[in-house]
């Protein structure tokens, strides 16, 4: 993954968790495990359609979650990933001492917990970088992916976080997953953020 990549998940994942200010780029970077020209540079795209915007004081804000969210989600690509079947990715799973679930699992997560949407799409995995594990039967009901440290980190409650779930789920092919994302932005954005800050503000 590309540490721009990560700038925009963490912006994304703080904003739907309700941080929209930072108080200057650094604290973004570190945040996001990057250097600070890194964070400047991820925050461009963004900046030029008013996703965020930057404070006269200094500093800036996330304007719209959603596109900041989208903007991440366009980027990522899981052809890196190795597919094998879900009892292989169970028993690799069964040998580390931290990883992540993704994909479908994460969703139905933090959707509640109890799967109501639809049959899980092909398990999504985030394993140690570095982790070389035997070969891996073929199959295609499991993709097996890397994460740096900072990210399983980030991620200890063993699921992935929410934008990088988002932004898998868009990725992988398939209507399952096509299902479980459809139902994370109803969840998230169903009402229009404008919408939102007039609720707060009444």
């Amino acid at each position: 993954m590309q540490d721009t990549d990560a700038v925009l998940r963490t912006l994304a994942d703080r904003s739907l968790e309700g941080q929209r200010s930072w108080a200057n780029v650094a604290d973004l970077a570190w945040a996001a495990g990057v250097g600070d020209k890194l964070a400047y540079k991820a925050l461009v795209r963004p900046a030029s359609i008013g996703a965020v915007a930057k404070h006269a004081g200094g500093g800036f804000s996330v304007t719209d979650p959603e596109r900041v969210l989208l903007l991440f989600a366009a980027r990522r690509s899981l052809k890196q990933a190795r597919m094998t079947t879900f009892a292989a990715a169970q028993s690799l799973a069964r040998t580390l001492p931290e990883y992540a679930l993704g994909g479908t699992r994460a969703a139905a997560h933090y959707l509640g917990g109890t799967n109501t949407i639809a049959d899980h799409a092909a398990t999504i995995i985030y394993v140690p970088l570095g982790v070389a594990p035997d070969p891996l039967p073929p199959g295609d009901t499991a993709l097996v992916l890397s994460a740096g440290e900072h990210e399983l980190r980030e991620w200890s409650a063993g699921y992935t976080s929410k934008a990088q779930t988002f932004a898998d789920l868009f990725a992988q092919p398939g209507w399952q997953a096509s299902a479980f994302r459809r139902e994370l932005w109803r969840a998230w954005f169903a009402i229009d953020d404008w919408a939102r800050q007039e609720v707060r503000s009444a």
